[in-house]
């Protein structure tokens, strides 16, 4: 069988901006709009201050001029609880995990896209505008102050729920100004001057919170999910390009703004509500479609929830799967030959994982070796779509250029990039016999360009029961999947699908018992089912670690043999045709022979 897989890959699992930032789990202060641990004073006059949301204090005798119609949510004293969890978001948005900062002085006009920013002890006094979704830090070295005409403008998809103002002292909030985002004091207060408004939350974790007629609104962070829709094409010519992917909602309404060509690789992402969603595409004669990943069932259809990240994978096999004449006939006819199945694996890690100072030399590593063990492979080559040349550096220890059982060769390639990107390797084998079948396996891989967050790898291998062709009927197949974690960092939210076999149950592997997939651990996966005709199915392993997403893919062919003729007693090279001649002269005979013993038993009777 002459098989290809074909990618097309897109580094979309990485941040927006090079300056990437995370936002911090508020925990128990998300449903604050304000807190003060030494209290919170509303110096109204003249006017009306409110604040939608929960406000917080060590005393409620600290709470003072604001009354219950005042307040959207409830005022509570001693708020603990709050301080803990802010504290913590304080530590987190401080953390040099949150990417490389960009000097930002705040005077002036100002758009910035997302990221982290350090803002010194800058006047805000004109307009920011944070332009696209994402997450935006500023880091304050000391206190900060928004004049009087002090404004932000959310563009493009940015929220008020993913800003976060890191203040050292002190931040004042100047009259009439317009603030955006979760204002976290470290050791001062935070006044609001008269009639200032600020969409988020104001949390001094030692001094006190001021106010003056103002309105503050807790941001509602329903977060969207994510779904990566891959095409993925196993066999056959066509690109990942060639299909055209649709995702529409519960009202049958295309979303996201798709249809899109298929992408390889890491997929096309779509940020959605949390809903319902099916993911479709034309069909083509040439390929059986299916669907696998933690995102869709075997239909297309998705149910997302908030702040879901899942992957649907289309896979479009190639209908062409070697045919396995019987030998002999009947139900019990064996199907001899010797073929076997065979199986290739690939891992490939890139060094570095990330370039946190920008455009820089990865050299990518890549282990191939023979999964199946039965039998050696030939002509066994690596590509990589994002480079080239993959060069063979050692592994042939007989020097038979053969990948024999137990060997592992090596591969190197050497590129330099300049963005984010994600990358895919095929590794590709024959079977050394006179089958001469292929076997492929792929491994994917991120290098972060610009950030210091490191990217997860993972990789999976699946080997079938049965290497060799069922007879005529098919039968029962158990495919065992390996997981290990050739990445740095443990992976968690780990799962297996199989877009043939459901369900795929995990068996054994997590030694510590932490539900995370640490380097050097492999986790042993096990699926059955009853396998009646040839088939070739794909299974989709998935993992998470600071922030990214990482997937791998694993493929197997299990043969079924084509069935053989009935017992006729004739042998299985007669011509269906006098196959038919003897038959039909059969039933001529039989029926002349009925009209003698009729005529036989009619005279008997007359005498």
């Amino acid at each position: 069988m002459a098989a290809s897989v074909v990618f097309l890959a897109l580094g979309i699992l990485a941040p927006v901006a090079a300056h990437a930032a995370t936002a911090p789990d508020l925990g128990t202060a998300a449903s604050y709009a304000v807190f003060g641990k030494a209290g919170v004073t509303n110096n109204s006059n003249v006017g009306t201050t409110h604040i939608w949301g929960d406000v917080g204090a060590d005393a409620m005798s600290s709470i003072t001029n604001l009354g219950v119609s005042q307040v959207g949510g409830a005022m509570i004293a001693p708020a603990s609880g709050i301080q803990t969890a802010a504290t913590a978001a304080y530590g987190a948005l401080d953390a040099g995990t949150q990417g490389t900062p960009v000097a930002l002085d705040l005077a002036g006009t100002n758009t910035v896209t997302p990221g982290v920013y350090t803002v010194g002890a800058s006047t805000l006094n004109g307009t920011l505008t944070l332009n696209g979704p994402g997450v935006y830090i500023f880091r304050s070295s000391s206190s900060n102050t928004t004049g009087h005409s002090g404004t932000m403008v959310l563009e493009n998809g940015a929220t008020s729920c993913n800003v976060f103002w890191e203040v050292s002292a002190s931040m004042t909030i100047g009259t009439g100004a317009h603030m955006v985002g979760t204002i976290i004091a470290n050791s001062g207060l935070i006044s609001l001057g008269t009639g200032a408004v600020l969409e988020g939350r104001a949390f001094s974790l030692i001094s006190q919170v001021t106010l003056d007629s103002n309105q503050i609104i807790q941001p509602s962070c329903t977060a969207p999910a994510t779904l990566h829709v891959v095409k993925l094409v196993v066999g056959g010519t066509a690109t990942a390009s060639a299909f055209t992917i649709h995702v529409k909602d519960a009202s049958s309404t295309e979303v996201g703004g798709g249809p899109f060509p298929g992408v390889a690789g890491l997929g096309t992402a779509y940020s959605l509500p949390a809903g319902t969603y099916s993911v479709s595409e034309a069909p083509n004669s040439s390929y059986v479609q299916t669907f696998s990943g933690s995102g869709c069932d075997v239909n297309g259809n998705a149910v997302l929830s908030a702040g879901q990240d899942a992957i649907c994978t289309v896979v479009n096999t190639a209908v062409a799967i070697p045919t396995v004449p019987s030998v002999g006939v009947g139900a019990g006819a064996s199907t001899g030959g010797g073929r076997i199945i065979p199986l290739i694996g690939i891992v490939k890690v890139p060094t570095p994982l990330a370039l946190p100072t920008g455009t820089g030399q990865v050299v990518y590593n890549y282990t191939v070796w023979n999964v199946g063990g039965q039998q050696a492979l030939d002509n066994v080559s690596v590509t990589d779509d994002k480079c080239t040349p993959v060069s063979y550096v050692s592994g042939d220890v007989n020097g038979n250029s053969k990948l024999d059982p137990h060997e592992n060769w090596k591969y190197s390639c050497i590129t330099t990039l300049s963005t984010t990107t994600t990358n895919t390797a095929v590794a590709t084998g024959y079977s050394d016999d006179t089958y001469h079948q292929a076997s492929i396996a792929t491994a994917l891989a991120t290098v972060v360009v610009g950030s210091n967050s490191t990217p997860p790898l993972i990789n999976v291998v699946k080997v079938p029961s049965r290497l060799t062709p069922f007879p005529a009927g098919g039968g029962n197949v158990t495919y065992t999947y390996t997981v290990t974690n050739p990445g740095v960092v443990a992976l968690h939210n780990v799962g297996v699908t199989d877009n043939k076999c459901a369900p795929v149950s995990y068996v054994s592997g997590d030694t510590n018992h932490d539900g995370l997939l640490a380097p050097g651990e492999s986790w042993i996966y096990t699926c059955n089912t009853n396998i009646t005709a040839s088939t070739m199915n794909t299974a989709t392993a998935e993992g998470t670690a600071n922030g990214f997403t990482a997937i791998g893919y694993a493929f197997a062919t299990v043969l079924v043999a084509a069935p053989g003729l009935p017992n006729t007693g004739f042998p299985p090279q007669t011509s269906p045709w006098v196959l038919a001649a003897v038959v039909a002269g059969a039933l001529a005979t039989c029926q002349f022979t009925l009209l003698v013993v009729e005529k036989i038993e009619k005279r008997r009777g007359a005498e």
